[in-house]
């Protein structure tokens, strides 16, 4: 399980619940992770035996609240407690451990090993490791990645490699390692140093992996590692994210506490040129052979959105400009992005019964829409806005009023990505991505599309209370045979949420009141009923962005204390750390599926700046 993740938008690092580093994305947030999901090993030889990570007592988190990791481990049997404070410098691919190592009543010679089984481009075949004189570090490579791996004592006590294609972890059971320079292939390699342990007083080590796209810019990051300079670093990495979280505080600080570690996980989830992943939990692709380390604009809307809330517009416009570049020309967005601008994956036919059709989620396109539009609403930054206007903003206002049919979105596939019709939620997002993106063509002097969108968005909201209720309440779709589905499906929120109707409109109250009554679970709410997503027992999981929803809906219903329980409810499903999940077992709350996901985070920033009234 992942535990926490540190970055900077060019190296993102997870640590695991042994409080290894398991995940390691360069040089994009979602892409190329260099460790496969293999987690880099730590290893202590005392003079007679090797003590392996696995067994040791250990504890993440983050170091007050800032995007910086401690782990604890504890030792009973030699008598050893060990902390690990980590970062990734504030502008360099760059991570730093800075390792302390306390002994309780042994003294004499230490030996600390990390080992690693590197995947460059997120394959075994063809690395190369090797040990590099001129910077005295470990490299992998292959082709234009480049990774490197020192490790340093301050009493200059020899340090010791490995590089080969068998395993390291026999090689260090004699607390040594065979000194082999080189190896091809599918290779491992492994560091270590002597340290000189005295009873009760500590020993401090320094670990580090650079990442750069030749050796020469690699050897100039290692080259600049040394137990001074990181110190020094580790301070003002600490500063930078103490003031970067200052713009929002809470009167609990354990709402302080979850809401910083739910902004930095929205912010180490971004790349450099504004993609947002959903989650760098790579556990899944060894279950499915995919995973959610891709861009969604779904998800990526929210998280943006989210980072709006909270006073980062920066960020915000960081990923509205990505976007941007990634439009279809006729307006519309695909299922989901890689990092790099390509597209990923996808389940969506390109031909459905015969027909062809648009592999897409209309909801996607919408919301980034609406969260544009929202974004100007806010900050009015009318010139920042211009070329995503008219790149985006514009062609997709025309797509979605063009892509309509009886006054509603033509069929696309759900928010679930599981049933193709006329959903309740597509056409909410629709209505509030025109009604958004109408302000914001009107402030760019497009009245005439401004009225035409406002115009067609009434036509869509009148439709939708002909046709997608069943006189009591919403219902969630027409199928593809145009059919009324009844399922109730916490979804149903959205035309409350974007604008479609008011929170106390009597057809959403009983909307609501459904939700209510049949998808809450345990004090959570699930997506829908007989939902068999990850589904482990009796009931379906409840998820944490559903449970949120409804908490959106009591907040903005003046029903405070009952929206108090659900939020009370979802932060009690966070791990010790702080990572929200996706869902959880209804009856062990263990997550039952990717963790952290950045999209139940988002949600969170957004009901506690609803909740505190600063939304």
């Amino acid at each position: 399980m992942r535990l926490a993740s540190i970055g900077n938008g060019k190296m993102l690092v997870n640590f695991d619940d042994h409080g290894r580093i398991i995940d390691l994305y360069y040089p994009y947030i979602g892409m190329e992770n260099q460790t496969s999901g293999i987690p880099i090993r730590v290893a202590l030889w005392d003079g007679k035996n090797v003590y392996l990570d696995e067994s040791w007592k250990t504890e993440v988190s983050y170091e007050d609240g800032t995007n910086l990791v401690e782990v604890k481990w504890t030792l009973d049997n030699p008598g050893l407690e060990i902390t690990s404070y980590n970062f990734v410098d504030v502008n360099e691919p760059v991570m730093n451990s800075i390792i302390k190592i306390l002994s309780r009543d042994i003294e004499g010679k230490l030996r600390l090993f990390f080992v690693h089984d590197l995947n460059i481009y997120s394959n075994p075949f063809g690395d190369t490791a090797l040990l590099d004189p001129v910077t005295w570090s470990m490299i992998h490579y292959k082709s234009k990645r480049y990774l490197g791996i020192k490790l340093m004592s301050t009493e200059m006590n020899n340090t010791e490699f490995s590089a080969t294609k068998g395993d390291p972890l026999e090689d260090i059971k004699d607390g040594r390692l065979d000194g082999s320079p080189i190896s091809h292939g599918d290779v491992k390699s492994a560091v270590g140093v002597e340290l000189n342990l005295r009873s009760k007083s500590f020993v401090k080590a320094y670990y580090v992996i650079g990442a750069a796209r030749n050796l020469e810019e690699l050897r100039r990051l290692l080259g600049e590692a040394n137990p001074a300079k990181i110190e020094s670093n580790f301070v003002s990495v600490f500063q930078f994210w103490k003031s970067w979280l200052s713009k929002g505080s809470w009167t609990s600080d354990h709402e302080s506490w979850i809401y910083n570690v739910s902004l930095l996980t929205v912010k180490n989830h971004m790349d450099m040129n504004g993609s947002i992943i959903a989650s760098s939990d790579f556990s899944f692709v060894n279950i499915y052979g995919d995973s959610y380390q891709y861009f969604w604009p779904r998800d990526g809307a929210i998280a943006a959105h989210s980072l709006d809330v909270a006073g980062y517009g920066e960020l915000a416009m960081k990923h509205f400009n990505f976007v941007k570049e990634i439009a279809n020309p006729e307006g519309y967005l695909h299922h989901k992005y890689n990092p790099n601008r390509t597209l990923a994956s996808s389940w969506h036919p390109w031909l459905y019964n015969g027909k062809r059709i648009l592999p897409i989620q209309e909801d996607e396109t919408a919301l980034e829409v609406w969260a544009i539009g929202s974004h100007y609403r806010r900050y009015k930054d009318l010139d920042e806005l211009t070329e995503i206007y008219r790149k985006f903003v514009k062609p997709a206002l025309q797509f979605m009023m063009r892509y309509t049919e009886d006054g509603l979105p033509k069929p696309s596939f759900d928010l679930w990505e599981e049933r193709y019709g006329i959903h309740l939620y597509t056409v909410s997002t629709v209505y509030g991505g025109l009604v958004m993106g109408a302000e914001l063509a009107k402030g760019m002097g497009d009245e005439s599309l401004s009225e035409d969108a406002l115009d067609v968005a009434k036509t869509m909201k009148e439709q939708a209370l002909s046709r997608l209720t069943n006189g009591r309440r919403f219902i969630r779709r027409l199928d593809e045979n145009y059919q009324p589905d009844q399922v109730v499906d916490a979804s149903m929120y959205a035309p409350y949420y974007f604008g479609m109707v008011e929170p106390n409109h009597p057809i959403m109250i009983s909307t609501m009141e459904a939700i209510e009554q049949r998808l809450m679970i345990n004090g959570g709410i699930a997506r829908y009923e007989n939902d068999m997503y990850q589904r482990r027992k009796a009931q379906p999981n409840p998820w944490i962005i559903t449970t949120l929803w409804v908490a959106q809906y009591m907040i903005d219903t003046s029903r405070l204390d009952k929206a108090k329980d659900l939020l009370t409810w979802v932060m009690k499903r966070a791990t010790p750390s702080g990572f929200l999940p996706e869902q959880v077992d209804p009856e062990t709350w263990e997550s039952t599926s990717v963790i952290p996901l950045v999209w139940s985070h988002a949600e969170l920033i957004i009901t506690l700046n609803k909740y505190h009234g600063k939304y």
